[in-house]
């Protein structure tokens, strides 16, 4: 199902913000961006728990429908879904810790999913590819009010798809669900999820990442000089990959994409070795990695995982082709159908005919 059932929002969220505060409450979640400003209307109608029980399944609906495709039509072929990959969601979250927001009371998190990798592992040619999505990506992302009751789908930026449910868990999920709904809703068998912390961790346990510097860092750090080549260590590798604004002053994610594509093809074939060489590397990196760390990864899986990183042949990484704009909060960007549907047919499906 490409496009989910829109349901009524503003009985939902704002019913529930009359009773427990009125136009005060409503305002400022608005101007919170808690809730979008199209629930106004409905304001003040009462919600009772039947209700709320009928929205939460819409959202079972929703996961219910979005099955994969089991064949594609493109260019006069038609292609059968690949049954012979696997695929692992690789999250970097813009947070330094984990934070379980449903401890802490709050209602809703505010880590963003800044990082979007889909691995897809070929069993048969025993290679990996890399699916980079940008995080300014515009997409049907599922919407929960401030009490946690799913209230339908909107069009938000992909990174976005992590913040509206305080658990971790519940928001890596939320995010596969996105990215999966992008993708004609292939399978996602698995998600990964890192805060920044994590960065300085897998860089240093390699020995440094040897990369040239191209642009200008020297707001946020005087050590990355531009035309130099130079192995990053420790904070440095966050700054590289991490920075935006700063460096080259544009407000798209474009450039920063471009600088983690050249750092992730300088370390994937280091960690491989690395991995290879030890039976103790991987696990014990992960046990550093741990507190910073969400998945749904058993030990198995993650121990299969491990393997095919370090055992099969990094092949690319592809980027889907867009465009960026200027929306009224932040940037917005607009994937070229075209290319994604090409994409997705290259990494997911085989040609029948």
């Amino acid at each position: 199902m490409k496009n989910g059932a829109i349901i009524k929002v503003g009985a939902v969220v704002l019913g529930l913000a009359a009773l427990f505060g009125g136009s005060f409450l409503i305002a400022t979640l608005i101007e919170k961006k808690l809730v979008p400003q199209e629930t106004i209307e409905g304001a003040g109608e009462a919600i009772s728990r039947t209700e709320i029980e009928a929205s939460n399944a819409v959202r079972e609906s929703v996961l219910d429908d979005a099955n994969t495709l089991p064949t594609l039509d493109y260019n006069g072929h038609t292609y059968v879904y690949n049954e012979n990959i696997d695929v692992l969601l690789i999250m970097g979250i813009d947070d330094r810790d984990v934070v379980d927001y449903e401890q802490t009371g709050e209602m809703h998190n505010d880590m963003l999913a800044d990082l979007i990798l889909v691995a897809v592992f070929d069993k048969e040619s025993k290679t990996y590819s890399l699916l980079q999505i940008n995080r300014d990506s515009m997409v049907d992302v599922m919407y929960y009010d401030v009490f946690g009751t799913y209230a339908g789908m909107l069009k938000r930026q992909i990174a976005m798809s992590h913040t509206y449910r305080p658990k971790q868990e519940d928001a890596c999920e939320d995010t596969k669900f996105a990215v999966s709904h992008l993708l004609y809703d292939v399978e996602i068998d698995n998600y990964f999820s890192l805060t920044m912390n994590s960065i300085a961790i897998i860089n240093d346990s390699v020995g440094g990442v040897t990369v040239t510097i191209e642009d200008d860092f020297s707001r946020i750090d005087e050590s990355l000089v531009k035309g130099e080549t130079i192995t990053l260590q420790g904070d440095q590798a966050e700054h590289y990959v991490r920075g935006r604004m700063k460096v080259s002053n544009d407000p798209t994610n474009i450039n920063r994409m471009k600088r983690q594509r050249t750092y992730m093809s300088a370390l994937l074939p280091i960690l491989g070795q690395k991995v290879s060489r030890s039976n103790s590397f991987a696990f014990d990196l992960f046990d550093k990695l741990s507190p910073y760390m969400v998945t749904d990864c058993t030990y198995d899986q993650l121990s299969s995982y491990i393997g095919q990183f370090s055992g099969y042949t990094f092949d690319r990484i592809i980027i889907p082709d867009g465009r960026s704009v200027a929306g009224e909060e932040h940037m917005e960007f607009y994937i070229d159908e075209d290319s994604l549907k090409s994409i997705v047919i290259d990494l997911f499906y085989v040609q029948q005919d």
